[in-house]
């Protein structure tokens, strides 16, 4: 289960794949980065599983994103847990039938 924090990100689609860091803030706001893009939005627990609605921004040139657009508004659900991992699927509003799978595991608290 998704606990506010920090948490590594890997994400995937048939296009190309990537990893970043996220903050799931404990008032519901998320906020996160990768090498080119900077994601904000809001996240819940709807039923014991995490459901975010979140935008993506290219801040910085580089490779195509997975979704092959510089910017999206993405929901992402949980449907798994997987030892440390929180496993979701995440779909864009600009490419619906594009289905993206992510992992979130959480960083360790200092």
């Amino acid at each position: 289960m998704v606990t506010a924090g920090r948490y590594f990100v890997w994400f995937k689609t048939s296009i190309g794949e990537g990893t970043g860091v996220a903050e799931f803030l404990a008032d519901g706001q998320l906020q996160g980065t990768d090498s080119t893009f900077s994601y904000n939005g809001t996240w819940n627990l709807s039923g014991g599983r995490l459901h975010a609605k979140l935008s993506a921004k290219r801040t910085t040139a580089g490779p195509p994103g997975v979704f092959g657009i510089d910017e999206l508004d993405l929901t992402v659900t949980e449907y798994a847990t997987d030892g440390d991992s929180v496993m979701c699927a995440g779909f864009a509003k600009q490419s619906p039938g594009l289905r993206m799978e992510v992992a979130l595991t959480r960083v360790p608290d200092e």
